[in-house]
């Protein structure tokens, strides 16, 4: 049983801080989130095609996520005296909280306005969506019944995760509840990811546009793919976690 009086302890993981690594995540996701509104604007008011700078957003987004993910791998001098156990775990919280923003703001507010996307392609407001129906999936447009499931599984699997992630931090590490939500979490991931990819690929890729290199290597193979690789990387650090969780509960002893 977790003892809440362990949480005023000293974390079981410290991460140093590392200059480089935060600025790459700022450019990595801040460039990111600032491509929305302004590829909306270069479409709607500045008249630039559509296709295109959805394409390029969508690569935008590739390297943001891979990039992100794999940022606490790269060699910053910052990062040399990090553990592989450090590194392991920000690329997993990256990851975990990455995934989560997209599951709250893209695919929260589809379940809400799927309904009016079809016909308002040329409205500012459904944009953000359009970038990834446009050749990527139009499923999005269509929304049959089991994709709707589908993110409304996702979306739930969101809330879990951000509850393993506010036990966590709160408790500096030492709640093994929040690992085991992280890793439950990553096991939902990579099922649905599984069959999302499944479905579309043994029914010859309906609702893809396979011609268009963008549209099907960038938008539905690359930018979904870190759902298929990640989960693996969250349970490999979640065994490794819950191992020094429940040692630092019986010993005391602080892992790094």
């Amino acid at each position: 049983m977790f003892d809440p009086k362990l949480e005023s302890t000293s974390p079981i993981v410290t991460v140093p801080r590392s200059r480089p690594l935060r600025l790459t995540w700022l450019l990595l996701f801040g460039s990111f989130a600032i491509s929305f509104p302004l590829c909306m604007v270069l479409v709607f008011n500045l008249g630039f095609d559509r296709r295109l700078v959805g394409s390029i957003m969508s690569v935008n987004g590739c390297i943001a996520y891979l990039g992100g993910f794999a940022a606490a791998f790269l060699p910053y001098r910052s990062l040399r005296n990090w553990t592989p156990f450090q590194r392991l775990t920000a690329a997993v919280l990256t990851f975990m909280i990455s995934a989560r923003v997209t599951n709250l703001t893209w695919e929260l507010p589809w379940l809400f306005t799927h309904p009016y996307l079809p016909g308002h392609q040329k409205d500012m407001w459904a944009y953000p969506w359009y970038v990834y129906i446009d050749g990527g999936d139009t499923k999005y447009l269509t929304a049959p019944a089991n994709l709707v499931a589908l993110e409304c599984i996702s979306v739930t699997n969101a809330c879990i995760a951000v509850t393993g992630l506010i036990l966590l931090f709160r408790s500096k590490f030492t709640n093994p509840r929040g690992t085991l939500l992280l890793m439950s979490a990553a096991v939902v991931d990579l099922t649905i990811t599984i069959y999302y990819y499944l479905r579309e690929i043994i029914g010859g890729f309906p609702s893809v546009n396979t011609s268009n290199f963008v549209d099907l290597w960038v938008k539905f193979i690359v930018l979904n793919g870190l759902w298929l690789v990640a989960p693996w990387f969250t349970l490999i650090w979640g065994w490794k976690m819950l191992n020094r969780q429940f040692d630092f509960m019986l010993t005391g002893r602080r892992f790094t």
